[in-house]
């Protein structure tokens, strides 16, 4: 693989995955807040905390795949985990979005959509292939 093209492929998961990785950052701060509504009696905390924990396992995928795409002689995690990690990512978007209500200021969280499948696609011998 040439160096420009892993030069591109490291600034598009930097532009596409970067806000979302200082969301999930921020999001530490909600895990212990959410925990403790759960312990309080507030069961609306769990899908806040489903969401997050399923950030971190779709940021985990996209990193694996990210690394294939730059190693493509190794894989990082199993198939049937990178897909399920895969799964959780993108239902963390989806529920990031119907959370805070589908409008334009939000259009933003599609770049990360678009760049998981961008990925998803580049890396399709690592994702689809046989387990």
């Amino acid at each position: 693989m040439r160096p420009l093209y892993k030069f591109l492929i490291i600034v598009e998961a930097i532009i596409g995955f970067g806000p979302l990785a200082l969301l999930l950052g921020l999001g530490l701060i909600t895990i212990p807040i959410s925990i403790m509504g759960i312990l309080d009696g507030y069961y609306g905390a769990v899908i806040i905390l489903l969401i997050e924990v399923g950030g971190f396992l779709g940021m985990l995928a996209f990193i694996s795949v990210l690394m294939y795409e730059l190693e493509p002689n190794r894989y990082f995690l199993s198939f049937i985990k990178l897909r399920l990690f895969i799964i959780c990512g993108f239902s963390s978007i989806l529920g990031v979005v119907f959370m805070s209500g589908i409008n334009k200021e939000l259009i933003w969280l599609l770049i990360p959509v678009v760049v998981a499948a961008h990925f998803i696609y580049l890396g399709r011998k690592y994702v689809f292939s046989a387990s």
